[in-house]
């Protein structure tokens, strides 16, 4: 059932061709415009072409080891065509690396990653410290991460005043093009607010939008074991990306990793458009919104965190 939601979360990007061998880019490791942030964009290539992207983040004391959540590399395990050694990519503070899966615990949606390349820790980011306390209902959270927007999306937030950091990884590293500006897609650094919010099982039992598996899949989330995070603004499209990617305290601190959103809260209104999703009931929404996320809390994978500081 987690594949149900894990999908929402998930965005593949396929070109026709891979880059030329003689991209730049790709020949020397590296992309432009990138932020110096412990916060990294993940890549699943097949064939030098993008299957999956997510994010990742520097695990404090962890040597270069990475937090990201497993369903971003799914495509990497248990896979019946066999991936070559530079399929999975980690893009961070504007150079790239080659990296493998190096831990995955039983239950949580979560993973260690290690790059493979020669690094300078040094030169890497340093990375948010854990916190040491929990969040509470109605905290502040900021939530950071790396995922492609449509210039559509790109215009509105500018003309909100929030104007997206733009990375561009598809236009120079992937080389990949699209003759339609409004259809043109670029990878953004997403640094969102929004605040903890309580679990509200009623509100999916309830919605009459919502099939019985789609309720079953929600539920999933909606309780205890992860921590609800509702965005200060809506976010206009699917989050697909930010799995992986980091949730923060008003400290700066890591306080668990980005798993999943909810895609399937409307919002009702008289003067909105009517749909009949079941053939037997209409329903007058106003819009789909998109400001839930579900965040995997940074003490249920202390395993996995201590594992990671003691890799070298």
């Amino acid at each position: 059932m987690r594949k149900i939601l894990s999908t929402f979360l998930l965005l593949a990007v396929t070109a026709c061709n891979p880059p030329p061998a003689d991209n730049i880019y790709r020949k020397e490791g590296r992309f432009p415009g990138g932020l110096n942030v412990p916060v990294s964009l993940i890549v699943i290539e097949w064939g030098g072409k993008i299957r999956v992207m997510g994010s990742g983040w520097l695990i404090d004391g962890g040597g270069g080891a990475q937090f990201s959540a497993k369903h971003v590399t799914d495509a990497l395990m248990n896979s019946p065509i066999e991936l070559g050694i530079n399929e999975c990519k980690v893009f961070l503070a504007s150079r790239v690396y080659t990296c493998f899966v190096d831990r995955v615990p039983s239950e949580r949606d979560a993973i260690v990653l290690k790059m493979f390349d020669h690094i300078n820790l040094a030169e890497l980011p340093a990375p948010y410290k854990i916190a040491a306390t929990k969040l509470k209902v109605g905290d502040k959270v900021f939530v950071q991460g790396f995922h492609p927007h449509p210039k559509e999306i790109r215009d509105e937030n500018e003309k909100e005043g929030f104007k997206d950091f733009v990375v561009p990884i598809l236009k120079t590293f992937y080389e990949l093009r699209e003759a339609d500006p409004l259809r043109q897609t670029e990878v953004v650094f997403d640094n969102l607010e929004g605040r903890r919010v309580k679990p509200d099982l009623d509100s999916i039992r309830s919605n009459p939008l919502l099939r019985n598996e789609e309720k079953k899949a929600l539920l999933e989330y909606e309780n205890d074991s992860y921590i609800k995070i509702l965005m200060a603004r809506d976010h206009k499209f699917s989050f697909g990306g930010l799995s992986g990617g980091v949730a923060l305290n008003e400290k700066g601190e890591a306080v668990g990793i980005i798993t999943a959103q909810n895609p399937l809260r409307f919002e009702y209104d008289k003067n909105g458009f009517s749909i009949d999703p079941f053939g037997h009931l209409t329903i007058t929404i106003k819009k789909q919104l998109f400001d839930t996320i579900y965040v995997t809390p940074i003490e249920s994978v202390k395993d996995l965190y201590d594992y990671a500081r003691q890799i070298r």
